[in-house]
């Protein structure tokens, strides 16, 4: 959902919420209790819907973000590695962390013996 129709969401929630407050006190007004009783707990959890909503909405922009940055930290890993890759001479000095050469590598050190 975009951030204008999660907005949009929340005020209607919250309209929502003031028309159930508002017909609660006309209920009491007239003497219906249990009728009031019940507006005005449609209300209150209209309230705590809404509360629970932008929490949840600041934890999905949260864990967006996050999901993007390990994204990006994986894809330059990735390059770091295709570098390094690209570096070694061969694969015996690269499994060796470089002190040993294939026999057909070109820098192969030769021993004096």
């Amino acid at each position: 959902m975009t951030r204008r129709l999660l907005h949009a969401l929340a005020a209607l929630y919250a309209l929502v919420a003031v028309g159930l407050a508002h017909c609660a006190v006309v209920s009491w007004q007239n003497g219906s209790w249990p009728h009031a009783a019940f507006f005005a707990g449609a209300a209150v959890l209209l309230a705590v819907a809404i509360v629970h909503h932008s929490y949840q909405r600041d934890e999905l922009r949260f864990a967006h973000a996050r999901l993007e940055r390990d994204a990006r930290l994986a894809s330059f890993e990735d390059g770091v590695v295709a570098v390094a890759l690209a570096a070694a001479c061969c694969e015996t000095w690269w499994t060796s962390c470089g002190f040993q050469h294939d026999s057909t590598c070109p820098h192969r050190h030769r021993s004096a013996a």
